[in-house]
């Protein structure tokens, strides 16, 4: 511990702008954003095609490699990685795939080399994690209402394993990691991986996968670069894998021991998950990307009332399934981009799905991002916007009919109350990071010029916010609805995030991210303070120190 505290206190002494962005660690989903940055500075010549719909540690080597000139050595990138993060007094984790969302210091350890000999594909690039895990804050839910916690449980944490403390012990684990096995050729490429994959346009947050939770292993069908057509180009992806469930519970369970019927127990079986991803670029509108994505998870070894499997295509098996329709337009000449990602849970988003019923559980995630090259384009400045709703737009959605008092029902977007683990994958969030009925806005301005940048990241979260009117709003009140208005649970983070390139292929970078958690968990004591403001005895504030640093052979940037 005396050596890492050296090493962090040398590079705040070295680097003392602290720093923010998407996500100050170096994983190639995050690298992506400059390939994407190359393409919106006017790619001419058309260099790179990709939607940036489908991205992945695979999908960043494929494009790296169109920049290396050294198309036939056998070894084509080898990396290695260190990544720290410390919190304060929150478990706040974000898009760190196998990091885990914790209270005090964790490290990760990453080490790969891609090799490409013919038609075979291997990337072995696995990963070790420690985890200080130090307990967090007694909580006791809602002193004023005995329910509380009950109603949490029966509508959220009976639904979905979305956890913020896995155990009380220091976590040491090792990963596959970003690693795959597999067959490629010039336009498709078949495998085995454990990497993380992130599918949708947006840069914070996407509503079927991103790599918010750790990796898990998967068969995968890609194409390796848009295949064209007479109608323009087309781009896939197509997986069929193993979802973790993890064996630790719910750490404020403890508060439903002294009720027996309150205890959650939840099918342990194998589930398994498989999802497609179709994106087009139509011939007659350049530079537009249109996509469908679906994903469904089920329990692998239910059978039929006669005691049989249920086959693959099987659509009476219980099984939780989640879409969306997802659109990209970049705008080379402007160096710009617009995006947006629209979608329901539960149900395959055809498009007439979303008129036929009178109030539709609709998400969205809408974004805009905006480059001004300054220096003949040897550096930019870089503006990102993003808005995500996952909170449901009608609260008629959420209470049980006549029953206002009874706690919610377990509709809000990944809750799922017949696979009890929800769209998760060892106690994380495959899907957007705000979680259930959650909805965020998002700021980044940056200065960038290659891998180095200065940038500056404001965010609004509102955690959901289904939840909390399931429990301080009566929409049967006086014939039109009453409630408190001062306890939703916003969260405000600031981050500032400097990213150095002090020698060829060696990426530094760091960030301190502040966070203020207001009526944290949804509670608030009084303090004396003026009804619509902060209560100092159920706000929280949190400080999160990030440090990455990353050696990346052929860091090729344009």
């Amino acid at each position: 511990m005396v050596k890492k505290d050296i090493l962090i206190r040398l590079i705040l002494f070295l680097f003392p702008i602290p720093i923010f962005s998407q996500n100050t660690f170096l994983d190639e989903i995050h690298l992506m954003d400059y390939q994407k940055t190359f393409q919106l500075k006017d790619d001419s010549t058309k260099k790179i095609e990709n939607s940036f719909m489908i991205r992945s540690t695979s999908s960043f080597q494929n494009i790296q490699n169109i920049f290396n000139k050294k198309t036939k050595n056998i070894i084509k990138s080898i990396k290695f990685g260190y990544d720290f993060q410390n919190n304060s007094l929150l478990p706040q984790s974000i898009n760190d795939g196998l990091m885990y969302p914790a209270r005090g210091w964790q490290e990760r350890y990453s080490i790969g080399i891609n090799l490409q000999w013919g038609i075979l594909d291997i990337n072995y690039q696995p990963e070790k994690l420690l985890v200080q895990n130090i307990p967090q804050e007694y909580y006791a839910g809602n002193p004023e209402d005995g329910n509380f916690m009950f109603k949490y449980f029966g509508m959220v944490a009976n639904n979905i394993d979305h956890f913020r403390q896995f155990g009380y012990d220091r976590i040491d684990t090792t990963s596959f990691g970003q690693s795959r096995i597999g067959i490629k050729t010039n336009f498709l490429t078949f495998g085995y991986s454990a990497e993380n994959i992130w599918w949708g346009p947006g840069k914070r947050n996407s509503l079927i996968f991103t790599n918010n939770a750790g990796g898990f292993r998967h068969y995968y069908l890609n194409t390796v670069k848009p295949i064209k057509s007479s109608i323009g180009n087309f781009e896939f992806s197509a997986i069929a894998g193993i979802l973790d469930t993890t064996w630790f519970t719910d750490i404020d369970q403890e508060l439903l021991n002294v009720c027996q019927p309150c205890k959650v127990f939840k099918n342990l079986d194998q589930r398994r998950i498989d999802a497609i991803t179709i994106n087009w670029s139509p011939k007659w509108v350049p530079n537009l990307y249109l996509g469908y994505a679906f994903s469904r998870q089920y329990y692998a070894n239910q059978k039929n009332e006669f005691g049989l499997p249920y086959s693959f295509f099987s659509k009476d098996r219980i099984q939780q399934n989640i879409g969306s329709f997802m659109f990209r337009f970049s705008m080379p000449k402007d160096h710009a981009e617009f995006y947006g990602e629209i979608g329901l849970p539960d149900v395959a988003p055809y498009p007439w799905k979303f008129f036929k019923d009178k109030n539709p559980r609709t998400g969205y995630v809408f974004g805009a991002t905006k480059l001004v090259l300054i220096n003949k384009g040897k550096s930019y400045f870089n503006l990102n916007l993003e808005f995500t709703q996952l909170q449901l737009m009608n609260p008629k959605n959420i209470f049980n009919l006549g029953y206002p008092f009874a706690g919610g029902k377990a509709n809000s977007w990944y809750l799922n109350k017949n696979i009890k683990q929800g769209y998760s994958n060892n106690g994380q969030l495959l899907g957007a990071f705000i979680g259930p009925g959650s909805n965020s806005q998002s700021f980044s301005f940056s200065w960038n010029k290659g891998y180095n940048k200065i940038g500056l990241f404001v965010e609004r979260i509102a955690h959901n916010n289904d939840f909390y009117y399931s429990v301080y709003y009566n929409p049967f009140a006086s014939g039109f609805g009453y409630g408190y208005y001062n306890r939703y649970w916003v969260d405000i983070n600031t981050k500032l995030e400097f990213q150095l390139m002090p020698i060829k292929n060696i990426l530094l970078s760091t960030g301190f991210v502040n966070t203020n958690a207001m009526n944290y968990r949804w509670i608030r004591y009084e303090d004396g303070s003026l009804y619509d403001e902060p209560s100092s005895l159920t706000d929280k504030f949190n400080q999160q120190f990030q440090l990455s640093i990353k050696y990346l052979l052929h860091a090729v940037i344009k």
